[in-house]
């Protein structure tokens, strides 16, 4: 017969290897919700860069003597300046995620294994959308205009029809990973509760 005080044992060690299981599996914090932000318009402005910290410039040539930048910081207007800003470029790589037969890519960039991209789900398809993902998540806004992604899943994306600069950013929300990690805390406290009230017991 199993005595409880053995089955506590083995259930510490199950803890511990899901804990340490939570800790080496690799998972992403973001998920497939975004929040979209207009930068500005696209007359005029150009995407000079966005970093892995959430940073994005616009640059205006014809803007002051020598041109101006425009900073934003997830997805909101931080200061116009007048040099070029040093910024450690995150823009993704540019690449033709696959799509269903009869579909196209028009501009398409990857970065830290995700993808997105601009063009048709279908050849009877009228407008070209804004898509990221596997599962072709679609974003309400057309265009064939250029897009960037940084590693953390951030999309600036130029919406030639209505002539704006964009930025899809995804919302943070718990993930898988962390919460078994949670659960098997509790578990583990509930689990020392007991070999303890068992201890004292004896």
């Amino acid at each position: 017969m199993v005595s409880l005080r053995h089955l506590l044992s083995v259930s510490s060690v199950a803890i511990a290897v899901f804990t340490l299981a939570a800790f080496a599996a690799p998972a992403s914090a973001r998920a497939d919700v975004y929040n979209i932000s207009f930068l500005n318009s696209d007359q005029g402005y150009h995407f000079f860069g966005m970093d892995d910290a959430g940073h994005v410039v616009l640059n205006n040539p014809g803007c002051g003597i020598s041109g101006c930048w425009l900073n934003y910081l997830d997805g909101s207007f931080v200061n116009t300046v007048f040099s070029a800003p040093s910024i450690t470029a995150d823009n993704g790589t540019p690449c033709t995620p696959s799509v269903p037969s009869g579909g196209s890519v028009i501009h398409g960039v990857c970065n830290n294994g995700r993808d997105a991209f601009t063009g048709y789900l279908s050849a009877g398809q009228v407008l070209p959308g804004v898509y990221v993902g596997v599962a072709f998540q679609s974003f309400p806004y057309k265009g064939d205009g250029l897009l960037f992604m940084n590693s953390l899943g951030d999309i600036v994306f130029d919406d030639v029809f209505n002539e704006a600069w964009y930025e899809a950013i995804p919302a943070t929300t718990p993930e898988p990973a962390g919460l078994l990690l949670l659960a098997t805390g509790a578990l583990g406290i509930a689990a020392l509760a007991m070999r303890r009230r068992l201890a004292t017991l004896a």
